[in-house]
């Protein structure tokens, strides 16, 4: 019990061995928040160390330092009239999140250099990343990023605020409540990032803002979630909230994938609202990343995918400039991006995901940080974005810095994902909703074809000859009809045809001879 004579000594050595204030809690029956205030009244809180890099052959003086409660003194001082800013790294890399999650934080850390800030802070606990390298920061914590951590690290150091947006999803998902700590985010507040990541309230948003998007329904029984999916028509898009990397998002195609689907969501993100909403088969996907300062609007690039709605934007090959969409369509995309980053106050990059059908335009999705294809974006524009967005972080705007607009580029730049299914033992190389891809490649080209030949080159993706085979299998009658006349230029070309039982006879009944099941 809390009140208990030997509490504070109890949690004490729970802390020497490692429980975090979350687990105490739990332990207690308390919440996070008052493990906290009860051991810093007892004065139980951790010391700052820094990592021997030299093993202990000669005295290590370094900027690489770590927190732990087995220790009575820190061994750096802190210089609390210095200018500091700390920024939250991405965290341990994995499908969805990876490099390109890393450059963005470290762009941020020189961007702050050049922006007069004394000391550059980051907490991380990638050892495999460039923003853990020890000539990056001016700090490097080495250590988690929970809400508990960060705030040690904010209590010792007190910086100007703490940056959030350019590590991906985890220092998204603490913005709010660090925010509700007493934390200065730096950038985009905590309540808009709020209303972007929680699918109810952005699908509200966007309803009151006129702008278009596919029938949605906040889940509050299996019941109610299955008669709106009977309402609108399967399938339907299950979305919860606050996760990366399309995690645990899946379309449902019969109230028996919405019953799984629903579970599985609302594990996964158990604080936050789950979204159902209708997929639009048949759709083109397109994404904007930016950069806003609250009221103007920097459009880095309209990125068009290759790939139908329905495939990750991270296993998506994507074209800047975008191919195949007509004016009316860009204006509208371009429109409905104003009017989103004005309504959510944005002060700093961000990515904004839209449905194209039939020239009618719809958003899906937006993120108010640095999205993966933010470092693609910046290099195929010859504009660093985070150099943009940290700038106006530190109260510049975009007229001052005369970027309202990008000029167009005289070349095609094109983005393909590359897939390490031979090595991931029971994967399903089948794409969807949720992110697959290990890495990916970018190359430009006078022209889209030019570009995407290079990228596929670039990732080892093998390139038929005209004596090859193409394995053909689609499902739907809609998705048959589509592909034969694709499958007819590639017989016409010398492709040997394979097909699976279904959209062989399909084939075969189009005139298509030599198929093989």
């Amino acid at each position: 019990k809390i009140d208990d004579e030997n509490a504070p000594e109890v949690i004490r050595e729970a802390k020497r061995l490692g429980f975090s204030d979350a687990q105490i809690a739990k332990c207690m029956g308390l919440s996070e928040d008052e493990v906290r205030r009860f051991r810093k009244a007892h004065g139980i809180t951790p010391v700052v160390k820094q990592i021997d890099t030299l093993a202990a052959e000669w005295p290590a003086k370094t900027n690489y330092l770590y927190m732990t409660y087995n220790g009575d003194e820190d061994d750096i001082k802190f210089d609390l009239g210095k200018k500091k800013v700390i920024v939250l790294g991405a965290g341990v890399f994995r499908i969805g999140s990876s490099v390109e999650f890393d450059w963005s934080g470290v762009n941020t850390i020189w961007a702050l250099k050049k922006h007069g800030v004394d000391e550059a802070i980051m907490i991380n606990y990638n050892p495999e990343t460039v923003s853990t390298d020890y000539d990056i920061s001016d700090k490097l914590y080495f250590e988690e990023l929970t809400l508990e951590r960060v705030l040690d690290i904010y209590e010792k150091e007190k910086p100007l605020g703490v940056v959030v947006s350019v590590g991906g999803q985890i220092p998204n998902n603490l913005a709010l409540k660090l925010s509700r700590a007493g934390v200065n985010i730096i950038g985009t507040s905590s309540e808009s990032i709020d209303a972007a990541e929680d699918r109810s309230k952005f699908s509200a948003l966007l309803d009151r803002l006129g702008i278009p998007q596919p029938k949605w329904s906040k889940l509050t029984t299996i019941e109610e979630a299955e008669k709106f999916a009977e309402e609108i028509g399967y399938p339907v898009l299950v979305r919860p909230s606050y996760v990366l990397s399309g995690y645990a998002m899946r379309v449902a195609y019969s109230s028996r994938d919405l019953r799984d689907y629903l579970e599985l969501a609302a594990k996964v993100s158990p604080e936050h609202p789950v979204v159902i909403s209708k997929f639009i088969e048949g759709a083109k996907e397109v994404e904007v990343d930016g950069v806003s300062d609250g009221e103007d609007v920097l459009i880095g690039a309209i990125i068009e995918h290759v790939e139908q709605a329905g495939v990750h934007s991270g296993d998506a090959v994507m074209s800047i400039p975008p191919q195949s969409l007509s004016s009316n369509v860009i204006k509208k995309i371009e429109d409905y991006t104003g009017m989103i980053a004005r309504a959510l106050k944005i002060k700093g990059p961000f990515n904004i995901q839209f449905l194209v059908k039939n020239g009618e335009v719809s958003v899906i999705e937006c993120n108010l940080r640095a999205s993966r294809s933010l470092p693609y974006v910046s290099k195929s524009r010859g504009v660093n974005l985070i150099e943009v967005s940290t700038a106006i972080m530190f109260g510049k705007t975009l007229k001052e810095l005369g970027l309202l607009e990008l000029p167009p580029t005289p070349y095609v730049s094109v983005k393909v994902p590359q897939f390490s299914f031979m090595r991931l033992s029971g994967a399903d190389p089948v794409l969807g909703v949720e992110m697959m891809s290990t890495g990916e490649a970018a190359c430009i080209g006078e022209n889209f074809a030019d570009a995407l030949l290079k990228a596929l080159q670039s990732v080892e993706f093998t390139i038929p000859n005209d004596n090859g085979a193409v394995l053909i299998t689609v499902g739907g009658e809609e998705m048959k009809r589509k592909i034969i006349p694709l499958a007819k230029s590639l017989s016409d070309l010398g492709f040997r045809i394979y097909a699976t039982e279904h959209t062989a006879d399909a084939l075969h009944k189009a005139g298509l001879r030599n198929i093989t099941v």
